[in-house]
């Protein structure tokens, strides 16, 4: 009863934090026929199971004094799920507080604070995917929550999964605070966000976004397809990354729907395959609300950012900037910091010129720009 709700909140003013939560965050256990659907979200098949580069694969941070703000990535796979959440914390690192453009200190953070910042990302990733309306965090319980039968092969990881909903913000962020370290540490961090993030949305809405019904999350090689990182980035998991939708008469009076991204995302993305004219990205996802990009460049995902908010916003700011480059899979051990001068245009490229993939992603979005490496040897 909400009334009932309402009045014990008012008559203690500090109730023990961990009960009021527990009133508020909504438990259940997982059973085999949402199991098997998730599975058949994620694989297109129930007997297909999480490779073990997903397995072990959670959001730990980098030790590395001057890369303190990165998540390392242990083996290929996830990367596009990394990604995502890489760029959302550095949103959180850079720009949750109100001055306007930093210094590199904000990318060293301590270890209390780095923490704090993957716990607001994942929350505001699950949030955006419930519709600001609803968030659910997958966790395990330790135990197998039901026997496998059928066609379903059991992973040792979906069949212990307690589902916990959270209907107001606040109750989402507090139960994260007190289990980040199952994200963090792990060891499963990164498939227990992947599961939470399709509940939040819904495995129904999730399977909607999707231009082909049969399309999948995880595609060959364990590989994260652009559904998923759309949904992660966007809270919808839709299959293309130009703007809105395009209809394409396919002939006979029937029409075919392709689903873009529909506004201006926080998070954007410039991908390889726009370089090779595979793909157009839309400027919802190519400029978006921070100057933080997912980057695609053969099938791996990594992180551009810069530390001016103005840049997306201001003409004169975009003449010469910094961006730095991160990528969790490359064993990076320094700084990575590129300085664009759009004032200048770089020299036409030859052929069979060995110009960095990193650079024609970037002149998907400023056309032309040279480039300076400042002394760090590119990335080819």
């Amino acid at each position: 009863d909400v009334e009932d709700e309402e009045t014990t909140g008012e008559v203690s003013k500090n109730p023990d934090v961990s009960t009021q939560y527990m009133r508020q965050v909504v438990s259940k256990a997982i059973d085999i026929s949402l199991a098997k659907e998730l599975k058949n979200l994620l694989f297109g098949s129930s007997l297909c199971c999480f490779s073990e580069e997903w397995k072990i694969q959670s959001f730990t941070f980098n030790n590395i004094p001057q890369l303190k703000y990165g998540i390392v990535q242990k083996k290929g796979g996830p990367c596009g799920v990394l990604a995502a959440v890489q760029a959302c914390v550095l949103q959180q690192l850079i720009f949750a507080d109100s001055n306007r453009n930093k210094d590199t200190r904000c990318l060293q953070p301590s270890e209390v604070h780095r923490t704090k910042c993957l716990t607001v990302a994942i929350a505001d990733i699950l949030w955006r995917a419930g519709g600001n309306e609803k968030a659910i965090v997958a966790l395990p319980s330790g135990r197998q929550q039901f026997t496998p039968i059928g066609k379903y092969k059991a992973d040792g990881i979906l069949e212990t999964l307690m589902l916990h909903s959270a209907a107001r913000y606040e109750d989402l962020i507090v139960f994260l605070q007190q289990n980040i370290h199952q994200f963090e540490i792990g060891p499963c961090g990164c498939i227990l966000l992947t599961v939470s993030v399709i509940l939040s949305r819904s495995i129904n809405l999730v399977r909607n976004d999707f231009d082909v019904l049969t399309n999948r999350l995880i595609g060959s090689h364990g590989y994260c397809t652009q559904e998923l990182v759309n949904l992660l980035l966007t809270g919808k998991a839709v299959s293309n990354v130009f703007n809105n939708v395009i209809e394409l008469d396919s002939g006979n009076g029937n029409i075919t729907i392709l689903k873009g991204i529909t506004s201006r995302s926080d998070i954007g993305l410039l991908s390889l395959f726009e370089h090779y004219d595979v793909c157009q990205v839309g400027c919802y996802l190519k400029t978006p609300k921070y100057p933080i990009w997912l980057v695609c460049s053969e099938s791996h995902f990594s992180v551009l950012f810069c530390l001016e908010k103005d840049l997306l916003g201001d003409w004169k700011t975009e003449r010469r900037f910094d961006l730095y480059y991160y990528d969790g899979l490359a064993n990076q051990e320094e700084e990575i910091r590129l300085t664009v001068d759009t004032t200048q245009m770089c020299a036409e490229e030859k052929e069979n010129d060995l110009t960095p993939p990193l650079e024609h992603c970037i002149r998907t979005k400023w056309q032309g720009a040279v480039i300076d490496w400042n002394g760090t040897e590119p990335i080819l």
